[in-house]
């Protein structure tokens, strides 16, 4: 895991109604990403708190709406267009 903030918590954080949605979009499509680390000591890259699977799995807890994730996918590509 490296030093920089983690988008689980910042994701956790927007679930508990403590940050704006527009501003969590915002953000989290900006998000620097880190490569996925597949160790096979961690079957799933729990151990990293920055990854593409994070949005995942959060949206899988119901933390993140399908609407988020695509608008969250929309502006990523839109940025990078």
């Amino acid at each position: 895991m490296t030093n920089e903030p983690s988008l689980r918590d910042y994701i956790r954080r927007y679930a508990a109604g403590e940050i704006p949605r527009e501003e969590m979009l915002d953000t989290v499509a900006s998000w620097r990403f880190e490569v996925e680390d597949w160790d096979e000591a961690h079957p799933e890259p729990s151990h990293q708190d920055n990854t593409l699977s994070v949005v995942a799995g959060e949206r899988l807890l119901g933390r993140l709406t399908r609407e988020d994730v695509e608008e969250i996918h929309r502006r990523r590509t839109s940025r990078d267009a």
